[in-house]
């Protein structure tokens, strides 16, 4: 390793280690593309608003050492509703480091870092009482480390092991479209997901992943596998990352993925089919009073661009054009608050002439409460609980590579699942900046 690499590696190790507030936003922000127009190296035209500090970040990302600095914040108001009306402002700092020791050191290795601040009310899971968060983002105020693992590859590849704290949702079920949409179910993943306690970004816990290339059998298969300690409460009494006391209390999290990445296309896309499973922790029928030992959700889950405009020559323009999602998911009604859910959403690039950057999205949720949660809502209120539909739309305006502004409403039909309530309309405005 020539000696200005490992000063520079050995520099990188002490801010990891050091109390300094290395902090990461939210849901997984490798969504998060940084737009980058390279005929105007200017201060509006470059890729973070800090720029390359003075050469210095592009000379480390060349060694394979990479930083992603950001915060995000959502204002969101109900502005309709038989609900008292709120408006709040939720936000996420997230800093992050990545060192890929293949360009570093010449061996097949991954380390990576991530902490948080996050800070604010969130609007629905505090006033709205709804089955989804209309914020992909919303979470408790904490200042935490989220991610903290290295990964090793073997035999070029064919199998690499994940091992450190993880946000095991993240790689089982989420979605990639954070980019555009506000809610959680489409910009991150289903709160159906969420039923077995495997750990989440920005509250990772420890883990291992395995991951198998088989694209000797089929280019672009894969099968994955991952063990997790599972949480009570992801926040309490691990409220920085750093507490691991009873991160064995709550039993394990088994996750199983079987994926399929379609390969040399202009029209990529990724199909998985997966289940979690947690078989020791104790749920509690609602209705009842019982009391379940273990849980499972399964899901499905296809992302597909399906279209590209064509230039004056004829040519794909392969940065605009639009992209689709859809999953599925369902786990037992007797235990968990919901027990099926449909989600589907749509992505169109550089749909306005001469706003080649920027995003318009389009998302529909439907999420079906638990049998369980339905009976006990009819004991106390004389009607039980159907589901609940979210329909958002919202458009990502991106005047440089390093800011956006991203207006988003979202209309929430029988909030709960309860038919009798009336329709919530949820304004929100999103700003992104990449430091």
């Amino acid at each position: 390793m020539p000696l200005r690499s490992l000063l520079r590696f050995a520099g990188l190790a002490g801010l990891l280690v050091c109390p300094s507030p290395l902090v990461y936003a939210g849901t997984d922000t490798t969504n998060i593309t940084p737009v980058v127009d390279k005929k105007m190296p200017s201060f509006w035209n470059q890729q973070y608003m800090l720029g390359t500090w003075n050469g210095e970040r592009t000379r480390l990302a060349n060694e394979g050492i990479t930083f992603d600095i950001n915060d995000i914040g959502d204002f969101q108001a109900d502005v309709a509703g038989s609900q008292t009306h709120h408006a709040t402002y939720f936000g996420r700092f997230r800093a992050s480091t990545d060192i890929d020791f293949n360009k570093l050191a010449n061996f097949n290795g991954e380390f990576f870092a991530s902490a948080i601040w996050q800070y604010g009310p969130n609007l629905s899971g505090k006033y709205l009482n709804v089955n989804t968060l209309t914020s992909s983002i919303a979470g408790e105020d904490s200042l935490r480390l989220d991610q903290f693992w290295y990964q090793q590859g073997f035999a070029d590849n064919m199998l690499k092991i994940k091992l450190g704290q993880v946000a095991a949702v993240n790689e089982f079920g989420a979605t990639d479209f954070f980019d555009i949409l506000f809610n959680d179910e489409l910009g991150y993943a289903p709160n159906a997901l969420f039923n077995t306690k495997q750990p989440f970004s920005p509250a990772g816990k420890p883990g291992i992943i395995v991951t198998g290339d088989l694209s000797d059998l089929t280019p672009g298969l894969y099968v994955k596998a991952g063990v997790f300690t599972a949480y009570n409460n992801p926040y309490n009494p691990d409220a920085h990352g750093f507490n691991y006391g009873n991160d064995f209390d709550h039993g394990a999290v088994g996750s199983f993925e079987l994926g399929y990445v379609e390969q040399k296309t202009n029209y990529p896309g990724s199909y998985k089919l997966g289940v979690n499973a947690n078989g020791l922790a104790i749920y509690t029928n609602p209705a009842t009073g019982q009391n379940y030992s273990g849980d499972y959700t399964a899901y499905g889950l296809a992302q597909k661009t399906v279209y590209h405009p064509t230039d004056a020559t004829g040519k794909l323009e392969k940065e605009k054009g639009l992209d689709l999602l859809f999953e599925v998911l369902g786990g037992p009604g007797d235990r968990n608050p919901l027990q099926f859910e449909v989600t589907s959403g749509a992505r169109y690039t550089g749909l306005i002439p001469g706003r080649d950057k920027d995003k318009v999205g389009f998302g529909v949720i439907y999420s079906q409460n638990g049998s369980a949660a339905s009976q006990a809502y009819q004991i106390a209120n004389g009607r039980g609980l159907g589901g609940e539909t979210t329909v958002e739309i919202d458009y990502q305006y991106n005047p440089t590579p390093w800011f956006s502004l991203q207006p988003d409403t979202q209309f929430i039909m029988d909030p709960g699942g309860d038919s009798s309530r009336s329709l919530i309309i949820v304004m929100g405005l999103r700003t992104i900046v990449r430091f």
